[in-house]
C-alpha cells in the first residue's frame, strides 16, 4: 500500500500556518460532535436517551392544525385528551394502533370545535372507550339538553351520537364538578370550566394532571380570562412541570402572568400550518422571558414525555433533528479541501523562477 505523504513544500509559511490553525479547530469540532452528540441534543434540543420501560408516557400527537393528546399510565390504563381535526382521523389512528391501544380508558373532549373533535368518530369507531367526558354543550340532535348550549356543527352532532351508540350511559361533563381520576401514582384534576358559556373557547376544559410527582397543566384554548380565573382560584398551585400551551399558541392566552404563577421548565404546542399567525411572536416572547424550554408539533412532529423512577425526558418520534453523521462528514470534507486547495501565490511564484 503506497503512503500518501503531505508536501508541506507546496505551502507558503503564511498559508501553512493558517491551515494548521483550521485544521486543529476543524479537528476539535469533530471531536466534539462525536463525543459530545447527546450533550449537544440535550443542550439544543432536550432530547434525551430514551427510557425503557417508562412507567408513564405523555404523548403530544402531530395532528396538524389542531390538538390531540395520549396519556399512558403506570397502572395500564390510558386518556386520549382531544382527537384533533377530522383530516387528521386517519392519522391519529395510526398513531393510536402503533402505541398498541386497543381501550381507551378515558376520553375527553375540551370543547367542541372542530379541531379538537373531528377525529371523534373514529375513536369511538376503532377503538373501546370506557368512559367520554364531553364539553358542556348540546349537539344539534339533543334538543332534551335544555341547560346548555347547542354547539350546532355536524362534526360535533356526529361525535356526540356515536357516543350515545358506543358507550351509553357512561358520559361525564367537562366540570370541577367531575371527580378526580386516581391512580396509586397520578391524579387527573378538572380545574375548570365552571359552567356552560357561550364562547366554546371560554367553557374550554382546563386539566392539571400530576404522574409520579411531575405535574402537568392542559389548557385547550381557554383564553386570557379563563385564565385569570384559575389564577384567582389556585394560585400558585397551578405550578407545573409541563405546560401544554392554550390554543395553539394564539396571542389570546398563555400571558405572563399565568406563566408567572405556572412556572414551567417545557411547554409544547400544538399548532401545524395555518393562516391564524400561531403560534404568535407574542406568546413565544413570554416564553422566552421566562425560560420555558418550548417545543412546537408543527417542527418537531409528535413530541413524548417519559417518566421513570424520578425522571422526565423529553422526546420525539419524527421532525427535525442534528444529524450529526452529516456534519462530521462535513467537517471531514472542509478538512480535506483545506489543504487541498493550492497555493497560488506559491505555485505563482514558482512558475516565475521556473521560466527564469
Amino acid at each position: 500500500m503506497k503512503k500518501i505523504k503531505l508536501n508541506l513544500n507546496l505551502y507558503s509559511k503564511t498559508s501553512l500556518i493558517i491551515r494548521i490553525v483550521i485544521s486543529i479547530i476543524l479537528i476539535a469540532l469533530i471531536g466534539v460532535v462525536i463525543g459530545l452528540r447527546e450533550e449537544i441534543s440535550r443542550k439544543v434540543y432536550n432530547w434525551g436517551e430514551a427510557i425503557e420501560n417508562p412507567d408513564f408516557v405523555v404523548h403530544y400527537i402531530d395532528v396538524g392544525q389542531g390538538d390531540a393528546t395520549l396519556i399512558e399510565f403506570d397502572d395500564g390504563k390510558n386518556m386520549l385528551i382531544d382527537c384533533g381535526p377530522t383530516s387528521a382521523a386517519d392519522e391519529l389512528v395510526d398513531y393510536l394502533n402503533q402505541q398498541q391501544v386497543e381501550t381507551i380508558d378515558y376520553f375527553l373532549i375540551t370543547h367542541p370545535d372542530a379541531d379538537h373533535v373531528g377525529g371523534g368518530v373514529h375513536i369511538f369507531q376503532q377503538f373501546q372507550v370506557k368512559n367520554f367526558y364531553r364539553p358542556m354543550y348540546a349537539s344539534a340532535s339533543e334538543a332534551n339538553l335544555q341547560d346548555y348550549p347547542v354547539h350546532e356543527t355536524l362534526i360535533y352532532d356526529n361525535v356526540i351520537n356515536a357516543a350515545y351508540a358506543e358507550i351509553g350511559s357512561q358520559m361525564f361533563y367537562t366540570s370541577t364538578a367531575s371527580s378526580p381520576i386516581e391512580g396509586e401514582k397520578y391524579q387527573v384534576n378538572f380545574l375548570y370550566p365552571d359552567q356552560a358559556y357561550s364562547s366554546t373557547n371560554a367553557s374550554s376544559a382546563i386539566l392539571q394532571i400530576e404522574l409520579d410527582g411531575f405535574k402537568f397543566l392542559f389548557m385547550g384554548d381557554a383564553e386570557i380570562a379563563q385564565e385569570n380565573k384559575i389564577i384567582d382560584e389556585y394560585g400558585y398551585s397551578l405550578r407545573a412541570d409541563v405546560l401544554k400551551v392554550g390554543h395553539h399558541g394564539a396571542s389570546t392566552s398563555t400571558s405572563e402572568e399565568l406563566l408567572a404563577y405556572v412556572s414551567p421548565y417545557y411547554a409544547i404546542i400544538s399548532v401545524g400550518e395555518n393562516s391564524y399567525g400561531h403560534p404568535s411572536q407574542e406568546v413565544i416572547s413570554n416564553l422566552t422571558k421566562y425560560n420555558v424550554n418550548y417545543f412546537t408539533t408543527m417542527d418537531e412532529g409528535s413530541i413524548t414525555i417519559s417518566i421513570k423512577n424520578g425522571a422526565l425526558v423529553v422526546g420525539k418520534n419524527q421532525g427535525k433533528m442534528i444529524d450529526y453523521a452529516l456534519i462530521t462528514v462535513i467537517l471531514a470534507m472542509i478538512l480535506f479541501i483545506t489543504w487541498g486547495v493550492p497555493d497560488f501565490k506559491r505555485k505563482k511564484r514558482a512558475s516565475k523562477d521556473i521560466k527564469k
